[in-house]
């Protein structure tokens, strides 16, 4: 097994002061057949009051609040990771990963690639990675030119998009073609920002397939949370007012790290 060592730190600058801020954040990766997470710490500043809570995919969240003016929200999480050079996690299927979501439900560019693939393997998990050939041979990695909202019709359409959005495709393609699958957020090797990609289910068990790098996922990946698509495993959300209740807008300035090493 691979021993890693990883950080993820998040900042948030309002321009104004808030208060009672109520979050939630998915931070915890969990130990699974493929990964063995240890030595955790987390810090969450300010925070009057912290709770863990499993969610319905089964990742653990951190909820809290804070009811002291604050313009600045921090969060990270540390800990390592022993992973197998695997791309396969035991586990069992949840029906609702055969049906489209709201991002992932197909139009008529997704249908139209459906129908001019040339798919011919018999087993779901080579069918998924024929599709993933499919998807990177098609799609060009570019940002700036979708966002969190982007369906996966949408960025098919535009044929352009980032990681979120070449995972969204290839749910939408899978589960047109029939085979259960679901979305991943965790940590990639390297420097940078947390990483999405899709696990199917084979029959048997999941299988991580990274249709953004066109490879199945290895040894430097670390699962964070899973669901249907972007909405069921967005990493942080928060609710709060300005004093006095105040009604305008506020905007926030975002700096996020994430670093994976080995040890």
């Amino acid at each position: 097994m691979r021993k890693l060592h990883f950080t993820h730190c998040k900042k948030l600058q309002f321009d104004t002061p808030i208060v009672s801020h109520s979050f939630s954040l998915r931070l915890v990766p969990s130990t699974d057949s493929r990964q063995i997470i240890c030595d955790l710490e987390k810090k969450v500043e300010p925070a009057e009051h912290l709770t863990d809570v499993t969610d319905e995919w089964g990742t653990t969240m951190c909820i809290g609040d804070c009811y002291q003016e604050h313009d600045t929200f921090y969060y990270s999480v540390s800990g390592i990771a022993w992973v197998k050079d695997t791309p396969y996690i035991e586990g069992p299927l949840h029906p609702i990963y055969r049906y489209s979501s709201e991002l992932t439900h197909p139009g008529k560019c997704i249908e139209k690639m459906y129908a001019d693939a040339e798919i011919t393997a018999d087993d779901p998990a080579e069918r998924a990675v024929q599709w993933m050939h499919l998807i990177h041979d098609q799609m060009v990695y570019e940002k700036g030119i979708t966002d969190v909202n982007t369906t996966a019709e949408e960025a098919a359409a535009g044929g352009k998009g980032v990681c979120q959005d070449f995972t969204h495709v290839m749910l939408s393609l899978c589960r047109r073609d029939g085979i259960p699958a679901r979305y991943v957020v965790g940590y990639l090797f390297g420097e940078g920002e947390t990483h999405a990609w899709v696990e199917i289910f084979d029959n048997h068990r999941w299988c991580g397939l990274d249709p953004t790098n066109n490879c199945l996922i290895n040894s430097g990946y670390i699962s964070l949370t899973n669901g249907r698509d972007y909405n069921d495993c967005i990493l942080d959300k928060g609710f709060f007012r300005i004093p006095g209740y105040e009604i305008r807008e506020v905007s926030q300035k975002q700096q996020v790290r994430v670093v994976v090493e080995d040890m």
